[in-house]
């Protein structure tokens, strides 16, 4: 098989990678970032079997940059894909901030607007996810994730800074989700009333920024004094695997 990933230098483009290359034997991986040959996507889009578009800026310098990279960069994916009549099925990662009103929710739905009117016009299989706040290795500090931020400012011995500990967040773990990721190769998971796919509602854990911040405080103290923390809760051993990460 052979697997296009846009985006693939990235949090989510990094895991799925590690673990494609782990479970398959036979994988070809296409690798597309910012800095490859613009060239390659057409070879690319041409003789793939499947996509994955992670391709997305979050803080850009100039807003214009959200529907250059979240719109109109997937519109163009896609019409190599149609130019080349090739049928495969289709991955695209929004977001839950897909409808709060901003340039980077316009974006968001505006390509989830672009691959369903292609999905109707090729009959191809599309998959689009919206993945709520998603933590694990790799993820930036200060970008991807707060998770990512308060292990960064932990191991550092950077004060954690929390506006409002009472807000209660929902992650995904990104295991989680790059497993959700590969399953779609086979089509056996099936979205939501609304088109739109989801993690099962076990594998999100919802948790308060004060919580967090305290778990994550408690599992540094452990790792400082060589000690495996106790697991209490499902998002215990996950925090912990991926505080683990930052410390190498």
């Amino acid at each position: 098989m052979k697997v296009l990933i846009t985006g693939a230098g990235g949090f989510i483009g990094k895991n799925l990678t590690a673990k494609l290359n782990e479970v398959f034997d036979d994988v070809v991986i296409y690798y597309y970032d910012i800095e490859t040959p613009e060239e390659d996507l057409d070879k690319f889009a041409k003789d793939c079997d499947f996509v994955y578009n992670f391709a997305a800026v979050h803080r850009p310098k100039t807003e214009d940059e959200f529907d250059k990279v979240n719109h109109k960069f997937f519109c163009g994916l896609l019409d190599l894909l149609k130019k080349y009549n090739n049928k495969c099925p289709v991955l695209y990662t929004s977001s839950i901030q897909a409808d709060n009103g901003t340039k980077y929710g316009e974006s968001k739905i505006a390509a989830e607007k672009a691959l369903i009117e292609y999905g109707k016009e090729t009959g191809n299989r599309i998959i689009i996810y919206r993945l709520t706040n998603t933590f694990g290795r790799w993820a930036t500090p200060n970008h991807h994730s707060v998770v990512a931020t308060f292990c960064y400012n932990l191991v550092n011995n950077i004060e954690l800074t929390i506006s409002n500990p009472d807000i209660i967040m929902n992650f995904y773990y990104i295991d989680d989700v790059v497993e959700s990721f590969i399953t779609q190769l086979n089509g056996n998971i099936q979205p939501c009333s609304d088109g739109i796919c989801r993690l099962e509602e076990d594998k999100v854990y919802s948790i308060s920024l004060g919580d967090l911040a305290e778990k994550l405080t408690h599992i540094s103290k452990c790792v400082y004094d060589n000690v495996v923390p106790n697991f209490k809760n499902k998002i215990d051993e996950k925090l912990y695997t991926t505080y683990l990460s930052y410390c190498k």
